[in-house]
């Protein structure tokens, strides 16, 4: 099933014109993501929604937040044709308060202090961070205090 979504998602990315969307190694996202403990799952910008299909096929209460409408009714389609139940909502993740276990984004540079002042203001203890270090490296933060 996860061969499927990350192949059946590759294929549709032409379909969406959007400039600042950028796919993440999704096979490096399952390996990083299969040895996180399991819990809710929250995907900051989620673009064509693979990623938090794939948090779902894994175990996760799966949710991924994404600002682009054009994104959204795209990745819904694609979690519906998979039959994924995931949700895909469209927001801000940055003027949102969704509590998770584990948090995901592939931000660009510019905007990963933003995420981490926000994941630090909403988190609890032992919350994780997942982010992309380049399309190839997945790292993890994880809130000590609260």
């Amino acid at each position: 099933a996860a061969v499927q979504l990350i192949r059946d998602g590759r294929s549709r990315f032409q379909a969406v014109k959007v400039f600042d969307f950028v796919p993440c190694n999704y096979e490096v996202f399952w390996d990083v993501l299969d040895g996180q403990p399991r819990g809710t799952f929250c995907e900051y910008g989620s673009g064509f929604g693979i990623a938090t299909g794939l948090a779902e096929l894994l175990g996760f209460e799966a949710l991924g937040i994404e600002q682009s409408p054009d994104l959204v009714a795209a990745s819904r389609d694609l979690l519906d044709a998979q039959g994924i139940k995931a949700r895909i909502e469209l927001g801000d993740y940055l003027q949102r308060r969704d509590l998770a276990d584990i948090y995901f984004t592939y931000a660009w540079p510019s905007h990963m202090r933003l995420i981490e002042r926000h994941f630090c203001e909403i988190a609890k203890p032992h919350t994780r961070l997942l982010y992309c270090y380049g399309q190839d490296e997945i790292r993890c933060k994880v809130l000590r205090n609260g």
